[in-house]
């Protein structure tokens, strides 16, 4: 029963985490929209010069209107967006927490990567998130904070770093995924930090009838541009466990560093479309950065086995005539791949596995018989052959040896 309530709060923690994220994401987009479609206003509103923007929608019509500072004449009532964010954020340390803190060796720990206890995967990921938000806040409270350009460098500088240290320790897809939640709580940490405290202090000085101290609007708004640029890679990366060909390779921070190109490039295209502004090499960055992510994404020739693995592979398969070229794989073969899933793969992928959490086959597949095997004869050699994604962090020890087998199968049923 412990099993099957972890995976429920698996699951509505993870639709509120997506709820959330959509209104705040969706909250921020729309006023990012605005603020570059809006129009010189024709009339002040409460003696105030602004910008303002007609648009359509559910069957009305709404007239936005931006005050160029704060009005004289504040409503009863104000609507703030802030919660979208911090329900997203404490939604997803939760969901982190359930998934990958609790169960660190088959989520955190790869040993080809890098060999720890659980206890020490667990630290070590609290300590990306929590030195990589404060390594961000000591730098955009920096004296760089009065340059633009050289702030925007040097966070890139940081978050590089952060990459490197999460594809050093961490297994490929924990690693995409701590990236993800680093900027998911740099986002957050802004919205809470400094946009809405200064809009409170905006606030304040309005309804004191002093001249707001326009410091607090500058802040805001460069923590705001942050975020901008963060939301697209960090939303690819939460959904990159559900893509191994992202992580499961050589090359994770290079991927890494070029989703983050690339999703900074598609956002400037997108204020540049919002403002009439034609600039061909923000598109052209973008589709090239991505381009170099698929490259780096791409399957590599795999090693040949020492001659020992590779002749311990194939038998007794070779003494049944299925090593040569061309041969269909027989009983013999059948039998061992069979075995193999059976020792590997099941503890996940069967209708009871047993690996604490799920109370279902993993991602929907269950190798009950050879029929169910068979029909999934492409995404197992994919997934254990040619990008070496599974076993999850191979923490059932696939050997080399096995998965030539794996792939002698495969090509023999071609």
């Amino acid at each position: 029963m412990s099993a099957y309530l972890l995976d429920w709060s698996m699951l509505l923690t993870r639709w509120l985490h997506v709820m959330a994220g959509i209104a705040w994401i969706g909250a921020s987009f729309f006023f990012i929209w605005l603020d570059n479609r809006r129009q010189p206003a024709h009339h002040a509103v409460d003696g105030r010069p602004g910008g303002e923007l007609w648009a359509v929608h559910g069957g009305g019509l709404y007239h936005l209107f931006r005050h160029d500072g704060v009005s004289e004449t504040l409503p009863g009532e104000i609507h703030w967006f802030k919660w979208e964010a911090y329900v997203t954020w404490l939604s997803g340390m939760a969901l982190f927490t359930l998934i990958y803190l609790l169960q660190p060796h088959a989520y955190l720990i790869d040993p080809r990567v890098y060999e720890m206890s659980g206890s020490q995967a667990v630290i070590a990921a609290l300590g990306v998130l929590v030195g990589g938000w404060m390594g961000y806040e000591a730098i955009c409270r920096s004296p760089l904070k009065r340059h633009g350009g050289g702030l925007f460098i040097a966070v890139g500088l940081w978050l590089t770093l952060a990459a490197w240290i999460a594809t050093e320790l961490f297994s490929g897809r924990a690693a995409f995924l701590l990236m993800g939640a680093l900027m998911g709580s740099i986002m957050a940490g802004n919205v809470f930090n400094v946009i809405i405290p200064g809009q409170k202090a905006l606030l304040a000085a309005a309804q004191r009838g002093e001249t707001p101290d326009p410091v607090h609007g500058k802040r805001a708004k460069q923590r705001s541009v942050h975020n901008t640029f963060i939301t697209l890679p960090a939303v690819l990366m939460m959904i990159s466990n559900h893509y191994p060909l992202l992580y499961a390779n050589d090359y994770r921070l290079g991927v890494i560093l070029l989703l983050l190109v690339t999703g900074g490039l598609i956002r400037i295209a997108t204020v540049d479309h919002h403002k009439g502004i034609k600039r061909r090499w923000v598109p052209v960055g973008a589709l090239l950065a991505l381009i170099g992510v698929i490259v780096l994404c791409a399957p590599r020739a795999q090693a040949p086995l020492p001659e020992s693995a590779s002749s311990t592979a194939q038998s007794p398969a070779t003494s049944a005539g299925v090593a040569s070229e061309g041969d269909k794989a027989t009983d013999a073969m059948r039998e061992q791949v069979a075995q193999i899933i059976e020792n590997r793969c099941a503890g996940c992928h069967s209708d009871s596995p047993t690996l604490i959490g799920l109370t279902a086959p993993a991602a929907g597949m269950a190798f009950n018989d050879w029929d169910d095997i068979d029909r999934q004869a492409l995404r197992i050699h994919q997934r254990s052959v040619v990008d070496k994604s599974m076993p999850l962090a191979n923490m059932t020890q696939m050997t080399a040896a096995e998965r030539q087998l794996l792939d002698d199968w495969w090509k023999a049923t071609q």
